[in-house]
């Protein structure tokens, strides 16, 4: 049988009722997929970002693990300079305990001769006697083992051997180092210090004054005049005298003529040039008798001897 036409039209309605309802559910569908899609987008953007924190991070660390690996391995190799320095500071207090004993015993023996000395202060003559032949300066240097102390101590000794009275200098300089060396008092010249390391010298100490030292050789009251233009060192030489030439002053006259005899050289040596190419006013004769006179102040002040420092305190303890 036929639906008729009422049931024809009954069905239309209801196939119409359920296509919209299929599009309604069809709309809710898709809204519900585009709002998962959102969301699955920004979780993405945010595992993106957390990928990109993570790789910045990763080479962060990286960079402060290899820097500090780096570190690691410079104080390896420090501590390593450090264990040796160690070493050889350890390698120099066994060589100077080996020395301090004997040292020791040298020292209350000359205390112990104090009490009953019998020794006497020497005039300047008999005290060049003795420096000049004693062998002290002859002695071999070996540092932080016979050095300027042993040098001082050795001479002391050996004044102390020929009855003479002798200190013992210690001095303080500015370039933080001590130094030894020794002192006598003259009968005549008053009071005399003496440095026999590396030759035998007249040392000249005061504080707050360069520490300095002259050959015994060259220490006279009578020398050459150097008060002129070490330019015009060619006429003939003339003398001078210092009173006193144990004292300060006389070292820095002393100086004054090292630096009119360096002065000099130079201005020789210019001459000499000019000379040679035809040029200047000096005849042979002037450059030879100043060539002349140059040797002679040179034998007055040679050696000359490097200022260590300032003197900063003496102290001198006598036998």
């Amino acid at each position: 049988m036929g639906l008729g036409k009422a049931g024809t039209a009954a069905f239309g309605i209801l196939s119409l009722i359920l296509l919209g309802g299929l599009i309604v559910t069809i709309n809710n569908y898709s809204e519900i997929v585009r709002s998962k899609d959102a969301i699955i987008e920004d979780k993405e953007r945010l595992i993106n970002r957390l990928q990109a924190w993570l790789k910045g991070n990763v080479t962060y660390c990286n960079n402060r693990l290899s820097h500090l690996n780096s570190t690691v391995t410079s104080l390896k190799r420090e501590l390593s300079s450090l264990l040796s320095k160690n070493k050889e500071l350890q390698a120099i207090i066994t060589s100077l305990s080996k020395n301090y004993s004997e040292l020791q015993r040298r020292y209350e023996s000359l205390l112990n001769a104090t009490s009953r000395s019998t020794l006497k202060d020497p005039t300047w003559e008999e005290l060049k006697s003795f420096i000049e032949s004693d062998k002290t300066d002859e002695l071999e240097y070996k540092p932080h083992e016979f050095d300027c102390t042993g040098f001082a101590i050795t001479l002391r000794d050996n004044a102390w051997r020929q009855g003479l009275r002798c200190g013992f200098v210690e001095i303080d300089l500015s370039s933080g180092v001590g130094h030894n060396l020794n002192a006598f008092k003259t009968t005549d010249r008053g009071l005399v210090f003496v440095d026999c390391l590396d030759k035998d010298a007249i040392a000249y100490v005061q504080v707050e004054k360069p520490y300095g030292k002259i050959a015994l050789k060259n220490v006279k009251s009578r020398y050459i005049d150097c008060s002129g233009d070490p330019k015009r060192f060619w006429g003939p030489l003339n003398y001078t005298t210092h009173p006193s030439p144990f004292s300060y002053s006389y070292y820095e006259e002393y100086k004054r003529r090292v630096k009119f005899y360096e002065e000099s050289v130079k201005a020789y040596n210019e001459a000499v040039k000019k000379y040679n190419r035809g040029e200047g006013n000096y005849t042979y004769t002037q450059l030879q008798k100043w060539y002349e006179n140059l040797e002679a102040l040179r034998e007055e002040i040679t050696p000359v001897y490097k200022e260590p420092g300032i003197v900063k305190s003496i102290e001198i303890y006598w036998n």
